[in-house]
């Protein structure tokens, strides 16, 4: 693994020396839904039918790329990091995919918020809302509301982009939600339930 940088420097930058080639990269196996529903099938990824959204080049996540597990490194030739046999540990970076596994008619959607405050949550999940109807086709969207609990003591509220269009205007988060205090058990058996894929 070798880091490049700009032959020019001034007196805000520094070039990066280049990396021991002892410093070697082993991928973690990540869980993939193929590994618990075999029998899944590729498709193409929605996206490049829509008529609306045309994903720019570079869009798409490669299996190639990365994220290290530790992200500060000492590249100095006498750091005990570069001259350590051990590989650095690195998982494939999350994004858009060329592929999908669900067709958009056969995904129901779960949106929840949890923890303590949550100031720009309805953004997110107004985001999620839109980005799921209009960009991939999804129909079945749902909130969980009161956080994790939400799963098993309440019934989800159906999502779509005119009822949360104005939820970016919103403080806090009109999911609601709770910190702590859940049922796993109860969560599996409410997700299960309600049939929620997402």
């Amino acid at each position: 693994m070798a880091l490049s940088s700009p032959e020019t420097t001034s007196l805000n930058t520094a070039k990066i020396p280049e990396t021991p080639s002892s410093c070697s990269v082993h991928l973690q196996k990540l869980p993939h839904l193929t590994d618990y529903l075999p029998n899944l099938k590729p498709l193409p990824n929605p996206l490049e039918k829509n008529s609306l959204y045309h994903p720019p080049a570079g869009f798409y996540i490669n299996q190639s790329e990365v994220v290290l597990g530790q992200i500060i490194l000492d590249l100095s030739a006498d750091s005990e990091a570069a001259s350590s046999p051990t590989p650095q540990v690195a998982y494939n970076r999350a994004g858009p995919r060329w592929q999908v596994f669900f067709e958009p008619k056969d995904i129901k959607a779960a949106i929840v918020t949890c923890g303590g405050l949550c100031p720009g949550m309805n953004t997110v999940v107004r985001e999620l809302v839109f980005g799921l109807w209009e960009m991939y086709g999804v129909r079945q969207i749902y909130g969980v509301t009161a956080g994790y609990r939400g799963f098993y003591s309440r019934d989800p509220v159906e999502l779509n982009p005119k009822l949360v269009h104005n939820w970016h205007k919103l403080g806090g988060t009109a999911l609601e939600t709770s910190r702590g205090g859940f049922d796993l058990n109860k969560i599996v058996d409410g997700i299960e339930h309600h049939g929620f894929n997402q």
